[in-house]
């Protein structure tokens, strides 16, 4: 071999680096190396190709050897450190990067390099001073300049990167990853119009690119477009079918339209593209409970295998992504069945009080605390102290009332799961009551943490939380039905729907509390029958599955001159009228006969609505239970289907504690004559509504003192149980 033959092997590797073939240049080079292993030009070379052929730590020892031969050569210092910066070394990688901009000043390739490795070393000021002193020397480098605007992200100074990025597309219009950056910054400032504007000016460039359509669905799903919204969100799927995140942004669109069983089935195809989908998991199992088509026991199943994922402590059994592993009938922690009771009063008070710790993100003007604040504010003081997790970064004046009903109130917004469990400790707390379930903001990771010795699930979420670490669900003998006394079969069965040991409060398991600024009631004076019956519900719109619109069609079919209102986020969609429209035509109920109500931006506004309509009608299977208590207040009655779980029961326990229990029915045909009777008796009888409200006052359903009793015994109850 001679010195021509080096410069022969050197030749063809330098054609093999212009052409992208960094393996093949390896090869050659180090053919060249094994020939005259100290030639600078064939070990920086060699080590170039290690670099952009996925091994850097091969290059750093030719790199390093090159720039002891000669030190003097800027390419040697900057290829090496690339290479030490790809393998971690990142203070060794910024020294190499200097001594290379040193040696060559007014190179900004350079200076990109070095704010590159600066920006691996997180030191982002280091990496922008870089970027910007390259583009100082040549303002024309779009991949510096980009990558100025990602460290300006980084280091919080958005008007910066959205400058830099929108300087690039002033550039090269085409250039994909600024418009997706910018995009992205423009959704995180609340500025949609903006973001879909640059989506749509770049589309026809990459039609075919995944991320274009699903950023063009988020914009037009905060831009209030849910239709075109669904569309984009469908288009990316198809287009990156392995994308969890796509897919996920599908279901939730797929859900807040109603499309209940397309949601499902996309929640289950994330999870099985990422088992570990703990958000996926956790909106696979809150819309199951508007299924009205899969079995109850299916639905308990299907919460005590995700469960643990949705708690952030990956799959609790079956295949992984599965949903068709067989059930657990036996309690994970202690391998016994865990019995329901029903509590006895206890009223003996302890040498010290019991201290009672709440956990939720809906300590604010929600539903949560329409029925939080009755209890906070009554329960015995010298039995008990009260503690707040508040998992909400809003606050409002219902949150200064929990506030002031509590002896103690901690923000745990922020707070990871472990220090949210310490801080429960500290508190001494002796039970801890979540109240999301498997709702938006939820917190059951601490709940995994086992910070109190008992720990219980109560009212924001109607189903079990499938962990083996919540002991206790809060129900009654209406949502939860405890069987005949010569009969263990009703226990049983409501007890393995439930991970958790079933705990019945007597009477009703809620007190209502009215919202302050509800309006008067409005009385619907009787017109001799010329106006027609107006049925309505301001249910979910995910509430109303196929039963539900089975049940309505056949009150709309018994009086063909009704009506029937609907009021619901979404429903404004004209896509989501279209479906209802197309769904009644299918049950021979002419469209024309649906009344779609408009938002409201304020609680009395809504409740107003209330004035408009006769009788408001129940979804199934997941009953209303704001909705069904807001309708009481109003004066207007409401008829309810039971079922055969918690969610399509709670309206039959609202409506016994309300003093209604007539209408609330077990099948088809009682449901259309509750109604009819409900609605003509309204018509027939102008005092009917203020009565109706009178009566409400005075009834279970919004005694709190009595209530509060029944909660404080269920509390001894499960602190004293072993």
């Amino acid at each position: 071999m001679t010195p021509d033959t080096v410069a022969e092997l050197l030749a063809q590797a330098l054609r093999a680096i212009e052409a992208g073939w960094w393996s093949d240049a390896r090869t050659l080079l180090e053919q060249a190396q094994q020939i005259d292993g100290r030639r600078p030009d064939v070990l920086i070379n060699l080590g170039l190709a290690c670099l952009n052929a996925g091994s850097p730590r091969d290059a750093i020892a030719p790199l390093k050897k090159a720039v002891t031969l000669r030190p003097d050569i800027p390419d040697g210092h900057s290829n090496l450190g690339l290479a030490l910066s790809a393998t971690g070394r990142h203070k060794e990688a910024t020294a190499s990067l200097a001594r290379a901009v040193r040696l060559a000043p007014g190179d900004a390739r350079l200076l990109h390099d070095l704010g590159v490795v600066c920006h691996a070393a997180g030191d982002l000021p280091g990496a922008a001073r870089a970027f910007r002193e390259a583009l100082e020397r040549q303002p024309g480098l779009v991949d510096t300049r980009f990558n100025l605007g990602n460290v300006l992200r980084l280091a919080g100074d958005l008007p910066g990167a959205e400058t830099a990025w929108r300087t690039v597309l002033q550039t090269v219009p085409s250039h994909l990853p600024s418009a997706l950056n910018l995009g992205s910054l423009l959704l995180g400032e609340r500025r949609p119009a903006e973001a879909l504007e640059g989506f749509d000016r770049i589309l026809p460039v990459h039609p075919e690119v995944a991320a274009l359509h699903n950023g063009r669905g988020n914009a037009l799903h905060e831009l209030g477009r849910l239709d075109e919204a669904l569309d984009a969100f469908a288009r990316a799927a198809s287009l990156d079918p392995e994308s969890a995140e796509i897919r996920y942004n599908l279901a939730n669109q797929q859900l807040q339209l109603g499309l209940v069983d397309a949601a499902l089935e996309t929640f289950r195809q994330v999870l099985r593209l990422d088992p570990a989908h703990a958000q996926a998991a956790q909106n696979l199992l809150f819309t199951l409970n508007y299924a009205d088509a899969i079995p109850a026991d299916e639905v308990a199943r299907l919460h005590r295998e995700w469960a643990s994922v949705v708690a952030g402590g990956g799959a609790s059994g079956g295949p992984a992504g599965g949903l068709g592993s067989g059930a657990r009938k036996r309690d994970e922690a202690s391998g016994q069945r865990k019995q329901s009771l029903t509590p006895v009063p206890d009223r003996a008070v302890g040498p010290s009080k019991r201290r009672i710790g709440f956990v939720s993100a809906d300590l604010r003007s929600h539903s949560v605390a329409w029925f939080l604040l009755p209890l906070l504010e009554t329960l015995d003081r010298t039995r008990f102290e009260v503690y707040c997790y508040s998992n909400s970064p809003n606050e409002d004046g219902i949150t200064e009332r929990l506030r002031a009903a509590s002896d103690g109130w901690r923000p745990i917004v922020g707070l990871d799961d472990a220090a949210a469990a310490r801080q429960v400790r500290d508190d001494r707390i002796d039970l801890l009551v979540d109240l999301s379930g498997h709702s938006a903001g939820h917190r059951l990771g601490l709940f995994r943490r086992r910070p109190a010795a008992r720990q219980a699930t109560w009212l924001g979420y109607p189903n079990t939380t499938g962990l083996a670490e919540v002991d206790v669900r809060l129900v009654d003998a209406i949502t939860d039905p405890p069987g005949a006394a010569d009969d263990r079969s009703g226990d049983e069965r409501a007890q393995s729907l439930a991970s958790e040991r079933l705990l019945r409060i007597a009477g009703c398991f809620l007190c209502y509390g009215p919202p302050p600024d509800a309006p008067p009631v409005s009385v619907r004076q009787p017109d001799g029958g010329a106006s027609p019956l107006v049925f309505g519900s301001f249910n979910n719109l995910q509430k109303i599955s196929a039963a539900t619109l089975d049940l309505w069609a056949a009150v709309l079919a018994a009086d063909p001159g009704s009506l029937l209102a609907l009021k619901a986020g979404s429903l404004e969609q004209p896509g989501v009228q279209a479906r209802l429209r197309a769904a009644f035509a299918a049950r021979a109920i002419d469209p024309a006969r649906l009344r779609f109500l408009p938002r409201d931006a304020g609680i009395p506004g809504h409740l107003a609505r209330y004035g408009g309509i006769d009788v408001a009608l129940d979804t199934f299977p997941y009953h209303g239970t704001t909705t069904t208590c807001e309708a009481l207040w109003m004066g207007v009655e409401v008829v309810s289907l039971a079922g055969d779980r918690h969610a399509s029961r709670v309206g039959a326990s609202l409506l016994a504690a309300a003093g209604c229990p007539q209408y609330c029915v077990t099948d088809r045909d009682g449901f259309v004559t509750a109604a009819l009777e409900a609605a003509r008796t309204a018509r027939a009888d102008p005092t009917a509504r203020a009565r109706r409200r009178e009566r409400l006052t005075d009834s279970l359903l919004l005694d709190r003192t009595r209530f509060a009793a029944h909660f404080a015994d269920a509390i001894e109850q499960t602190l004293s149980r072993p």
